[in-house]
């Protein structure tokens, strides 16, 4: 049996696709309540250290390209530093390891 979709349709289910894994791209980079987070600056000039330090987060290290790994709250980073230029996601284990070493 051979089904054949036509285009308005595959666009459909296109879409569909693709709203699945931003949703599922959302979750998994979402940054958690308290705990490591990676600060990625949009712009080349985002006070990503001073606007954590401000914050009372702590400075763990240099993320990759030029970003910052940091333990703090979510509550009080997100918006003061997305305001600024500076995106607050997950430290994902691969990008930033494991949280042990982190702060050894």
């Amino acid at each position: 049996m051979i089904v054949r979709f036509s285009p308005a349709n595959m666009c459909i289910i296109l879409a569909q696709i693709a709203v699945g894994i931003a949703a599922l791209a959302m979750l998994a980079l979402a940054p958690p309540a308290h705990g490591a987070m990676l600060l990625v600056p949009l712009m080349s000039d985002a006070p990503a250290a001073r606007l954590a330090r401000d914050s009372h987060a702590l400075l763990l290290e240099q993320g990759p390209a030029g970003s910052l790994v940091v333990l703090g709250d979510r509550q009080t980073l997100f918006w003061p530093l997305l305001r600024a230029g500076v995106l607050a996601v997950a430290a994902p284990v691969p990008l930033c390891g494991e949280a042990s070493d982190v702060l050894a």
